[in-house]
């Protein structure tokens, strides 16, 4: 094949909206190299002109580290929406939470809480969900197009009703502990807890996107599980500590005040988990994981 016939295939390809390797080691491979959206040269055989014309180069000149690279790239495509899932569904809750609130009159949560929360349950988890492991079918799927986005295969509707169900649980648990307790700081309290603890849950919730957490490895990130723990232990803190707890204007709650705030702070793992149940079960799933957001 000549040097003008593999740019006009490349192009042929690319015109179909295909995104196109080529790899070569040659001179006369220097076009199409530079044409294809990933031109792979060969380190060892390879000439110099080739290299300098690739995006990629194979120190070992072998054909199997492009998988592993193909592998490596999907992984971190899939970690990047993964964090950006919970930041944004996270982020999503205290705005609605928020929103709600002030129509309702609520003095739901102070500033203090809202940027405490933020910087202990945000950060961290969203950073150990960056160290995720590639996920078993991860080669199995197809290849995304020009127009794919981080929002894309399902990730934005995952977003919005995520973010819906931490609000409306926070929302809850602050009713709840008014109607019950009468004290409006145990219920500003309470549900400062909640929302801190929802989120930590939610954490485990975004390894998957449809995916049952529970057939899959819930536990298999170190960082995530550490992340999650010290997040806890510093959001628990600033409620528990005597003096800490008076600056951030919180109070102790009890051991059953306790299990209230847990039991509804891991519900949103439960409602995930119909809901993921509801949209592999209707056929929804395979639909919105093919999804294109631009």
């Amino acid at each position: 094949v000549s040097p003008e016939h593999k740019v006009r295939i490349i192009k042929a390809w690319q015109s179909k909206g295909k995104t196109v390797s080529m790899t070569g080691d040659g001179v006369n491979d220097a076009p199409s190299l530079k044409q294809a959206d990933i031109g792979v040269g060969m380190g060892i055989t390879g000439t110099e002109v080739s290299k300098g014309a690739s995006d990629m180069v194979l120190a070992d000149d072998n054909f199997e580290t492009i998988v592993v690279a193909v592998e490596e790239g999907r992984k971190v495509f899939a970690n990047i929406q993964k964090a950006v899932q919970y930041l944004l569904s996270a982020n999503l809750g205290e705005v609605i939470t928020l929103f709600v609130a002030t129509l309702l009159g609520w003095t739901i949560l102070q500033p203090v809480h809202i940027l405490w929360i933020n910087l202990v349950t945000d950060v961290f988890p969203a950073i150990a969900l960056g160290m995720e492991k590639a996920e078993p079918d991860v080669m199995n799927r197809p290849p995304r197009t020009k127009e794919s986005s981080f929002l894309s295969n399902g990730i934005l509707p995952s977003i919005l009703y995520q973010g819906v169900l931490e609000s409306a649980l926070t929302l809850f648990i602050y009713w709840l502990a008014g109607q019950w307790y009468h004290q409006e700081n145990l219920a500003e309290t309470m549900a400062f807890a909640t929302l801190g603890l929802i989120q930590l849950f939610h954490a485990f919730n975004v390894k998957y996107v449809f995916t049952s957490l529970f057939t899959g490895k819930a536990f298999d990130n170190k960082f995530l599980n550490g992340a999650a723990l010290l997040s806890a232990v510093m959001l628990l803190g600033v409620i528990v500590v005597p003096g800490i707890n008076d600056f951030f204007d919180v109070t102790a709650p009890t051991l059953p005040q306790w299990g209230l705030v847990l039991a509804v702070s891991f519900s949103i793992i439960v409602l995930v988990e119909l809901i993921k149940w509801g949209l592999r079960t209707s056929g929804l799933a395979d639909k919105l994981s093919k999804q294109e957001t631009k």
